[in-house]
């Protein structure tokens, strides 16, 4: 099956995902600030992370080029 989808649309696509993974993560520190859950806290820590390591748009050129 072929992919029908461009680089610069994968590459939209996943920095779309990742700025919702650091929303995501930003909710779920406030959540644990606010009801003192520490799975809110490691949740929210993985989603920042994710944003951390993969806003650099170098590593996402790279995961692009090696799913074509």
């Amino acid at each position: 099956m072929k992919d029908n989808m461009k680089t610069n649309e994968k590459m939209e696509m996943l920095r779309f995902a990742i700025t919702i993974n650091l929303i995501i993560g930003l909710y779920n520190i406030f959540l644990f600030s606010y009801e003192k859950s520490f799975f809110n806290f490691i949740i929210g820590s993985l989603n920042i992370g994710v944003w951390v390591f993969f806003r650099d748009m170098k590593l996402i050129k790279a995961i692009v080029k090696k799913d074509r």
